[in-house]
């Protein structure tokens, strides 16, 4: 179950997307939800600290910054207050390097981490560090939600578990995400499994993809339509083509089968997900 949920703040209007879709799966399955408010500092680079005059400007520069983080905490706790589910807002004045470090701390000791997708045009430079903070130093599931123009009532429980779309392709990471949306499957009325045949037709090739992992979820009491999506060339275009003609209000997906590098050269599916997903995430590594 899921008893206890990171949402990341930052002072942005964005904040209020994520606490909304937080409140929400708080509110189905019982959690608590902590806020991380990540308040970046400016910081002095060895180059600044060449010159004697810019130590007294980055220093008041960093008083401003924590006094704006006041002013942001303020509006925060106000907003806590309004939320039904028992919730505490945790505030870490840091630098950018010490984000990693504090964000896969706090998310070790959480069921979930909701957070946004980090590589929109006007996403912060923190974005992306956060996400993959959480991914791959946590061992926790991200619920990452999509771009602030989806309407927050799509971001309902009863809409995320009308229709769940899991990307399954027998990885690691695949079977990660399987396991941390387990919640979301046992409450889902639709489940569907989805498989891209890149190799053509699986009965062409007297194979069963899927059908072991659809077993193991009936067993789990639930219930999947195994569909094979073929004729794509793009994994990634397949999927997200079934996404949107299906209207999946979740999909779980593993993330980073690949090494970053890799995903950001060859524009993996994971990258693609992150930047294109119209739907709600759940994803693991």
């Amino acid at each position: 179950m899921i008893k206890d949920i990171i949402v990341h703040l930052d002072g942005s209007a964005d904040d209020a997307v994520r606490l909304a879709h937080a409140e929400r799966i708080a509110a189905t399955f019982g959690a608590h939800i902590r806020g991380l408010y990540a308040n970046i500092l400016p910081e002095i680079t060895l180059a600044m600290a060449e010159y004697a005059a810019v130590t007294p400007v980055i220093a008041a520069s960093q008083d401003e910054a924590r006094a704006n983080g006041d002013q942001i905490e303020r509006a925060l706790r106000r907003r806590f207050e309004t939320i039904a589910a028992p919730a505490e807002l945790r505030r870490f004045d840091l630098f950018a390097d010490g984000l990693w470090r504090t964000v896969a701390s706090q998310a070790r000791t959480a069921d979930l981490m909701v957070t946004m997708k980090p590589y929109r045009a006007d996403a912060p430079d923190c974005w992306p560090q956060v996400i993959e903070a959480a991914l791959f130093a946590s061992g926790r599931g991200v619920y990452v939600v999509p771009d602030e123009a989806v309407p927050v009532a799509q971001g309902t429980v009863e809409h995320m578990t009308k229709t769940v779309l899991v990307a399954w392709n027998d990885t690691r990471e695949a079977a990660r995400a399987l396991s941390e949306a387990m919640p979301f499957l046992e409450k889902a009325q639709d489940v569907i499994v989805a498989i891209v045949d890149r190799d053509g037709p699986a009965e062409a090739r007297n194979a069963e993809p899927g059908a072991d992992i659809a077993r193991h979820l009936d067993r789990h009491g639930v219930k999947v339509e195994l569909r094979h999506v073929a004729n794509w060339d793009n994994t990634a275009d397949a999927l997200l083509n079934e996404i949107r003609r299906l209207d999946v209000g979740l999909v779980v997906l593993g993330a980073y089968g690949h090494s970053r590098f890799r995903e950001w050269i060859t524009g993996g599916v994971t990258r693609r997900f992150l930047a294109d997903c119209p739907s709600p995430m759940l994803m693991a590594h």
